[in-house]
């Protein structure tokens, strides 16, 4: 669900160019491929396909979780939150350092 809530909240900010990175392979298969009618979710991936087949341009790579160290402390915060959407005006002060170690370039071992 982040994936759709992420692209209708780009779609709406009018962002037309828009690069989005995955830790999850499972996930941009599904996104990127033919789905399955017969699939759990196929109706949710349809309409992210929808969504991204808008006139906007979309590219979702994916990335290894240390490198996306940002996303994954967000996930984990809304992971612990029971709002279905939570839109967050400035960063949490848990994010500070990762967004810093980000701005500066830092790598991260796997």
């Amino acid at each position: 669900m982040a994936h759709y809530h992420g692209l209708l909240l780009a779609w709406e900010l009018n962002i037309k160019d828009l690069q989005c990175y995955s830790d999850s392979a499972t996930a941009i298969k599904l996104i990127t491929e033919p789905v399955d009618k017969w699939h759990h979710y196929a109706a949710i991936i349809l309409t992210i396909k929808d969504i991204i087949a808008r006139d906007w341009r979309v590219r979702i790579s994916h990335t290894l979780r240390e490198g996306n160290a940002c996303a994954d402390y967000l996930a984990k915060l809304g992971a612990r939150n029971n709002e279905v959407l939570s839109i967050i005006a400035s960063p949490p002060v848990g994010l500070n350092l990762l967004l810093l170690a980000d701005a500066s370039g830092t790598c991260f071992c796997r």
